[in-house]
C-alpha cells in the first residue's frame, strides 16, 4: 500500500510518506520536556496578539454588520439580522469573515431570497457579489466596499446560530481556550489546510477539533457542555435536534498555553486512531466509526494518491458536528488535502520537538488562501498632505452635486416620458392647476384612444379569422374557382373528398373577401387616429417643457440616443421610460457612494492633525490638548443610522464598549413633545399644587 508515490509526492510530503513506509517514526509525547512547553508561552502569546483583529476593525466589524442591517431588513421583510460565527465567538482572525444570519418566519424559496439580497447588495455598493445558491445553505459573498472585508450572508441558517451559541460558551470559561484555537486557525491557515472549497478542512473543523482536544487533555481544561438532564430539542428545517448546552466552568488543569498547543499536534497527528475512530464533541469518550455507521473510506486517499482510483470514500478524517450528527465536517477533504494536513501536522510536531524557530514553523506558504490585506477607512489618507484631501473633499462635494442634478433631471424626465406614454394610450388623468391648452389636449386624446381602442379591436377581430392578405385572398379564390369547374375528363376524375374540401375552402376564402374591405377600413381609420395622436402628444410634450423652462442641459451627458423617439409609438416610450429608470438607479447608487465619501473626508479632516503653523489654543509643548467630551450615547445612534464617525468619536465608542450588545436593537429615540410656554406653566403649578397638599396632609397625620 506504500508503494507506488512518486519523487513528486515524496517531496511535497516527506514526513507522511516516511511514516507511511515505515522509514520514521513521529517522536513520543514525553520527547518534548514540559520546560520546552513552557517556553514557547511568549511567543505564542505575540502570535495570538498578532492574529487578532485591532480595535479598529473590531468597530468597522460592528459598523459592517449596523450598515448592512437595513439594507437586508428592507429587502426580506419580517427578518431579523444577526451577526454569528467567529466574530460573535471571539475567535475571528485579522482580516477574517463577517458572518451574518438573515433570520425569517417566512416560507419564501431560501434560494430565491439569495438572490433578492444579491440584487439589493448591488444597489447599495458592495463588491464582489456572489450568490451560492447550490450550496447546503445558500449564502451571499461579497465585500465590503471600503474596508473590502469579506462578508457572508446567509438565510435561515439556524443551526449554524446554535454552534455560535456553543462554541463561545467553551471560550468564556478560560482563557487558554481561546488562545488555542486562534493559534490551530493561524496555523492551519497560513499553511494552506484551512480550505473547505480547497479540499482541506474548514476553520469550524479545526475549532471543533481544538475544543474536543482541551475536553481529552490529561487533565481536561474544559467539561462537555452538551452533557445534563434538562435537554433542549428543536426542530430546524423538519429535522429534530438536541441543541442542548449546559451550564459549566474551567475544569483545574495547570497546562500552559504552550503545552496545550504542542499537546494538539500530538493528540491529533500521532495518537489518534484515525482508521478507526470519530471525533465527537458532545461525546465524553471516543466512539469507533462502526458505532457511528461512518466506516473507513472505500478507495481511500492512499488509493486516489497512488493512481488506484479517482475519487476518495466518505468520511476521510471522520469529524462529527455537534449538533447535526448525520454532517461529517471532513466530508469536503479530498485526497491531496488529507496529505497536506496530515503533513502539516507532523511537521510541526517534529517542527516542536527538535526546537525550530516558531517563526519558520507558521511561515505562509503560496498557496494559502489569504485574502488580500483589507484597506482601513483613512489607510489611502494617512500619508497625504491637509491640503489634498481638502482638495479630494472639494471634489467629491462637486461631483455629489453634479450627480444630484443630473438624477433630479433623470427623475423629472422619466415622469414626462410615463405622462407621455400614458398621454397615447388615453390614460392621462386630468388635474388640478393645468393650462386650457393642456386640458384640452388632454380630453381629446382620451376620446381618440377611445375610438382608436374601437377600431384596432373589430380590425384585429376580423383578422383573426380572415387572416390572409386581400392579394392572397384574391389568388387562392381563383385558383379554387379554376379547380372547382375545370371539366372532368376521364383519366383526370378528382376524389369527391377533394371536392368537398376546395368547396369548403372557397366558401372560407370567399367569406373573407367580404369582410377584408372593412377590416382594412376600420386599419386605415386607426392609422388615421394614431397620426393625430402622436401630433397630439408631441404638442403636450412641448408644453410640459415650456412649463418647465425648456429642456434640462444636464441630460446631454447621459446616453439617451439608444432610446429616442423616432415613431412616437407608444412601446417607444415605455423602452425610454425603463432606460430612464436604470439610469435612475445607476446615478442613486452613485450619489450613495459620493455621500460616504464626503462623510469619510470630512471625519479624516476633523481628527487630523492642523497645518504647519496653526496653533491649538491651549497646546503648549509639555501639555496635553484638551479632549473633547463626546456623548457616546448619540455617537452610538449616528452609528446604526449610518452617519459618519469621527476618531475622536471612535475612540470614545470603544472606550464604552463599543456596539456590543447593541447590534440587532438600535438605541431608541424618545421623541420629545413640543408643548408650548403656558402648558408647561399649567403642569409646574399643577405639581407643585399636589406637592403642597401632600405636605399639608402630612402635617396633619403628624399632628394626631
Amino acid at each position: 500500500m506504500t508503494e507506488g508515490w512518486t519523487k513528486a509526492q515524496r517531496e511535497r510530503w516527506p514526513l507522511l510518506v516516511s511514516r507511511l513506509d515505515g522509514t520514521w517514526t513521529p517522536p513520543p509525547n514525553d520527547a518534548m520536556p514540559m520546560e520546552a512547553r513552557t517556553a514557547l508561552d511568549n511567543a505564542l502569546n505575540d502570535v495570538v496578539h498578532a492574529a487578532l483583529p485591532t480595535q479598529e476593525e473590531a468597530f468597522t466589524r460592528e459598523r459592517i454588520v449596523a450598515n448592512l442591517t437595513p439594507v437586508l431588513e428592507r429587502t426580506v421583510r419580517g427578518a431579523k439580522v444577526m451577526p454569528f460565527g467567529s466574530a460573535s465567538t471571539g475567535l475571528v482572525l485579522r482580516h477574517g469573515d463577517v458572518d451574518v444570519c438573515v433570520a425569517t418566519p417566512s416560507d419564501r424559496d431560501q434560494k430565491r431570497l439569495v438572490r433578492d439580497i444579491a440584487r439589493a447588495l448591488r444597489d447599495e455598493n458592495y463588491v464582489a457579489i456572489q450568490p451560492i445558491t447550490r450550496a447546503k445553505v445558500p449564502i451571499v459573498k461579497c465585500r465590503d466596499a471600503v474596508t473590502k472585508l469579506p462578508i457572508d450572508i446567509s438565510v435561515n441558517n439556524t443551526l449554524a446560530l446554535r454552534n455560535t451559541e456553543l462554541i463561545r460558551a467553551y471560550v468564556d470559561l478560560d482563557p487558554r481556550v481561546r488562545d488555542l484555537v486562534v493559534l490551530v486557525k493561524h496555523w492551519a491557515l497560513h499553511r494552506g489546510i484551512a480550505d473547505a472549497f480547497g479540499g482541506t478542512l474548514s476553520s469550524y473543523a479545526w475549532t471543533v477539533l481544538a475544543l474536543r482536544f482541551l475536553q481529552s487533555a490529561s487533565p481536561p481544561l474544559v467539561p462537555n457542555l452538551q452533557e445534563g438532564t434538562e435537554r433542549r430539542i428543536e426542530s430546524i428545517d423538519g429535522r429534530t435536534y438536541d441543541t442542548t448546552i449546559a451550564q459549566g466552568e474551567s475544569l483545574s488543569c495547570d497546562h500552559s498555553l504552550g503545552g496545550l498547543f504542542a499537546g494538539f499536534f500530538h493528540r491529533w497527528f500521532v495518537e489518534h486512531d484515525w482508521a478507526g475512530k470519530v471525533v465527537s464533541l458532545r461525546e465524553a469518550t471516543e466512539f469507533t466509526r462502526k458505532t457511528h455507521g461512518w466506516p473507513s473510506p472505500k478507495p481511500g486517499p492512499i488509493d486516489v494518491l497512488q493512481g488506484r482510483s479517482d475519487r476518495t470514500g466518505d468520511h476521510v478524517l471522520p469529524i462529527e458536528d455537534p449538533f447535526d450528527l448525520e454532517h461529517d465536517l471532513s466530508r469536503v477533504v479530498r485526497a491531496e488535502g488529507w496529505a497536506d494536513i496530515m503533513e502539516e501536522g507532523l511537521r510541526m510536531w517534529h517542527g516542536l520537538v527538535n526546537g525550530i524557530p516558531l517563526v519558520q514553523l507558521l511561515q505562509t506558504v503560496e498557496h494559502a488562501p489569504l485574502d488580500e490585506s483589507p484597506q482601513g477607512l483613512f489607510d489611502d489618507l494617512r500619508d497625504r498632505p491637509r491640503s489634498e484631501v481638502e482638495r479630494m473633499l472639494r471634489e467629491a462635494r462637486d461631483a455629489q452635486t453634479k450627480t444630484q442634478g443630473v438624477l433630479d433631471a433623470l427623475i423629472k424626465e422619466r415622469e414626462r416620458t410615463i405622462a407621455l406614454a400614458k398621454a397615447m394610450r388615453g390614460t392621462y388623468q386630468v388635474t388640478k392647476g393645468m393650462s386650457e391648452e393642456v386640458l384640452a389636449l388632454v380630453e381629446a386624446l382620451q376620446a381618440r384612444a377611445m375610438e382608436m381602442k374601437l377600431h384596432q379591436d373589430h380590425r384585429d377581430g376580423i383578422d383573426e379569422v380572415a387572416i390572409l392578405p386581400m392579394n392572397r385572398i384574391l389568388q387562392e379564390l381563383e385558383r379554387l374557382h379554376r379547380s372547382l369547374t375545370t371539366e372532368v375528363g376521364i383519366d383526370n376524375v378528382p376524389s369527391l373528398q377533394h371536392e368537398q374540401r376546395d368547396f369548403a375552402r372557397f366558401l372560407a376564402v370567399q367569406a373573407m373577401h367580404r369582410s377584408k374591405p372593412t377590416s382594412d377600413a376600420s386599419h386605415a381609420a386607426y392609422v388615421e387616429l394614431l397620426r393625430a395622436q402622436r401630433d397630439d402628444v408631441k404638442r403636450l410634450g412641448v408644453l410640459h417643457l415650456e412649463a418647465e423652462s425648456g429642456p434640462d442641459s444636464r441630460l446631454e451627458e447621459v446616453d439617451l440616443k439608444a432610446v429616442r423617439i423616432r415613431t412616437g409609438d407608444v412601446d417607444e416610450y415605455d423602452r425610454r421610460a425603463n432606460r430612464l429608470s436604470l439610469l435612475v438607479r445607476d446615478h442613486r447608487r452613485e450619489r450613495k457612494r459620493l455621500s460616504r465619501e464626503v462623510g469619510r473626508l470630512e471625519a479624516f479632516l476633523r481628527n487630523a492633525q492642523p497645518q504647519e503653523g496653526r496653533g491649538r489654543r491651549g497646546n503648549h509643548e509639555g501639555h496635553r490638548p484638551r479632549r473633547t467630551r463626546v456623548d457616546v450615547a448619540e455617537v452610538r445612534q449616528r452609528a446604526f443610522d449610518g452617519g459618519t464617525i469621527s476618531l475622536e468619536d471612535l475612540g470614545a465608542l470603544l472606550d464604552d464598549g463599543g456596539l456590543t450588545g447593541s447590534i440587532g436593537t438600535p438605541p431608541t429615540r424618545t421623541r420629545q413633545r413640543d408643548t408650548s410656554s403656558k402648558k408647561r406653566h399649567s403642569q409646574k403649578r399643577t405639581e407643585g399644587t399636589k406637592q403642597r397638599r401632600g405636605n399639608e396632609a402630612r402635617g396633619k397625620r403628624g399632628s394626631r
